[in-house]
């Protein structure tokens, strides 16, 4: 007990000193804006045809603040500026890429950090659409069945199951949206779960190393790919939390390399969507038949990690943007507590393509891409798209 206490107070002691070291440097090397970061003016153009033209989104991750501080510095701005592009581009739906509250996630459905963490913080009128929400590796730290509960509480947040699939269409263009639990399917980054925050910090930390109930596992792999096969829909979205590519400090999820990555490959799919490292990055790669993949990650809504330590394993073809840039330092207490960088991304699905663009906390347009509508397969486009697993 007496270690315990000791290692309570240490950690106690050593977050708050974290904080103050990091106040220190936030003051002394502040964001600075250039004259082009200016950020974009809500026009608010409401078309009232626009919902036949394209369906509109914001794509984040990340979100689940801080403990004492609650939200960072980085995640209000963030908030900020998704705000006004929610507005102007009278958005839709959001996709919520997991982590959703750090760092051990809620302990049942009324966790007071769902009110401090997520409703009063993304709280604009323009945000007040469905959050098609999965779960992180922070959220299967505490209970996330929790989380799914917590559907039934909140007028935006949604989350009814952890693995769940959602059609949307307009004026003839359909879109699934296939959200996955990548926890479940390849484990979590520390064996411990349901346990307070000092235990999550005394725990090792390691690449997943497989999932705790294979059976349940295997389910969610014959659901996903039932639901991928079965699809007709222009865009085949997969969402998950762990990235399948990336070069920032988490780096690839072999796992999600060696099962994930061939359905996607053999069921034409558009892009695969994640969070988890905290950075914004784009990369394309071959499926097949000249199918071209996306693969984003949108995990800077509440910090971000400019780490490239992965980078030598991806070439330029593949690897087409990420943010934040490269700094001096590969990790920082200013970052890592959300005292600087943020961003997120917009995306406009259109009948003939979709287009995504990188936004900083700034409003700063990062980059911006164009992603092709989908070949279907000739087996996929004559089946029944009625799965018989959940659909909701």
């Amino acid at each position: 007990m007496r270690k315990l206490m000791c290692f309570t107070g240490f950690a106690c002691v050593s977050m708050l000193f974290i904080i103050a070291v990091s106040s220190w440097f936030f003051i002394h090397d502040l964001d600075v804006s250039s004259p082009n970061d200016v950020p974009i003016q809500s026009i608010n153009l409401m078309d009232p045809q626009r919902n036949e033209r394209s369906f509109r989104i914001l794509l984040v991750g990340d979100t689940g603040g801080i403990p004492i501080l609650e939200t960072t510095w980085a995640q209000r701005g963030v908030k900020e500026m998704m705000t006004i592009v929610a507005e102007e581009k009278d958005i839709q739906m959001v996709l919520n890429m997991g982590d959703n509250i750090y760092f051990t996630g809620p302990t049942d459905e009324f966790d007071p950090r769902f009110e401090s963490r997520f409703e009063s913080v993304y709280d604009s009128p323009s945000l007040q659409v469905p959050w098609l929400t999965i779960a992180g590796n922070h959220d299967h730290f505490g209970n996330v069945t929790a989380e799914v509960e917590y559907t039934k509480r909140s007028r935006k947040w949604y989350f009814p199951s952890l693995y769940y699939k959602k059609t949307e269409e307009f004026n003839g263009t359909k879109i699934d949206f296939i959200m996955i639990d990548t926890i479940s399917l390849c484990g979590n980054t520390k064996d411990i779960q349901n346990a307070g925050f000092i235990e999550m910090l005394r725990n090792e930390s390691h690449d997943p190393r497989g999932p705790v109930n294979i059976t349940a596992a295997e389910e969610q792999w014959s659901w996903l790919e039932s639901n991928l096969e079965q699809s007709d829909a222009q865009y085949l979205i997969v969402s998950g939390h762990y990235p399948i590519h990336s070069i920032s400090s988490h780096g690839p999820t072999e796992c999600l390399r060696q099962r994930l990555d061939p359905l996607l490959k053999r069921f034409n799919v558009n892009a695969y969507f994640s969070g988890h490292d905290h950075s914004l990055q784009h990369f394309i790669f071959e499926g097949n038949s000249g199918h071209k993949i996306n693969y984003v990650v949108s995990g800077a809504a509440s910090r971000a990690d400019a780490s490239t330590k992965h980078i030598k394993e991806f070439s330029k073809d593949n690897l087409r943007f990420n943010y934040p840039e490269k700094s001096w330092i590969s990790w920082s207490p200013v970052s890592q507590l959300g005292f600087r960088k943020g961003g997120f991304i917009y995306a406009e699905f259109r009948h003939d393509a979709a287009l995504l663009d990188f936004f900083d906390k700034n409003g700063k347009q990062l980059y911006a891409t164009v992603i092709p509508i989908r070949q279907i397969p000739s087996d996929t486009a004559t089946k029944s798209t009625i799965s018989p697993f959940i659909e909701i």
